[in-house]
């Protein structure tokens, strides 16, 4: 691959190009920065691709009803909720990219206040129609929330710094911002480097795929938010890796679920967030 330099939106340091295209775009390529790490596309969605329905697009999602969607990412929904519900007890809940209302669902156990925003018009009118308040854009949101969360979603943001300066105007002082991207550092791109995942995983939703220095550098850099915690999460497992390295295919957590141990998970887990190389970074941030 020839040697092609950009700089880094996030760092302004020297960035390589990386991957030719994306699995949806072949005209939209990936470049990684020298210094903070950060791996970067050089085009970016409009808002109206994910008002009609973008992101389950030529995916399997788009086979899928919005019952079995749920179903799909209710694990996720269950263990966010596991690590954040005690901050959201008895506080307002924003939920920023809330999709179907997965994380709503779970939130609304332990407060009576709670809302989404979602771009995507099919997912706004399901929740609106099913008693769960959805905005198309936060500027609608007439009040601050104590919680705004934002679960896979900060990475399709193409202007990180100016989001969150306007995320830190809807939250209260004292209050939470929680965070949950993409590693750019994911084991499977980073040591095991396989390249069926490289073509599968890079895609012109995800603008950003952030390292722990480079998330915690615009954090910092913005100022208006204490970072609580700064962690690792594996949401993929051992048998999901597998099958990547084995037949360079998605869905190993489902087909080969005879490997699907909670100890076995829980070790490999342990043993990836040790290398910094889990699949996902998760921050808890307050509102100074």
């Amino acid at each position: 691959m020839n040697e092609q330099l950009l700089e880094c939106p996030i760092c302004r340091g020297k960035s390589t190009l990386i991957h030719i295209g994306t699995r949806d775009n072949s005209a939209i390529d990936v470049y990684r920065c020298h210094d903070c790490g950060t791996k970067f596309l050089n085009a970016a969605n409009s808002e109206n691709d994910y008002e009609n329905g973008y992101m389950y697009k030529e995916n399997r999602l788009s086979d899928l009803d919005i019952e079995q969607r749920l179903q799909l990412f209710q694990r996720d929904d269950i263990r966010r909720f596991e690590m954040v519900g005690h901050i959201c007890k008895g506080k307002s809940v924003l939920d920023f990219g809330c999709g179907f209302g997965g994380f709503l669902k779970q939130a609304a156990r332990v407060t009576d206040s709670y809302c989404g925003v979602e771009l995507g018009k099919e997912e706004r009118d399901y929740l609106n129609n099913n008693g769960i308040r959805c905005h198309k854009t936060i500027e609608e949101l007439q009040e601050k929330v104590d919680v705004l969360t934002l679960f896979h979603t900060f990475e399709h943001l193409s202007e990180p710094r100016m989001w969150l300066d306007r995320f830190s105007g809807y939250i209260v002082q004292g209050g939470y911002l929680i965070v949950e991207v993409p590693h750019a550092d994911d084991i499977l791109l980073s040591l095991y480097e396989s390249e069926k995942f490289a073509d599968f995983t890079y895609w012109s939703a995800h603008i950003f795929l952030y390292t722990m220095k480079s998330l915690s550098m615009i954090i910092e850099e913005n100022g208006e938010f204490d970072i609580v915690s700064a962690g690792q999460v594996q949401r993929y497992t051992i048998a999901n890796h597998l099958l990547w390295l084995a037949k360079g295919q998605p869905g190993g957590h489902e087909k080969w679920d005879f490997l699907d141990s909670r100890e076995l998970n829980k070790a490999y887990e342990d043993k990836l967030r040790q290398m910094q190389m889990c699949d996902t970074l998760f921050y808890v941030l307050r509102r100074k």
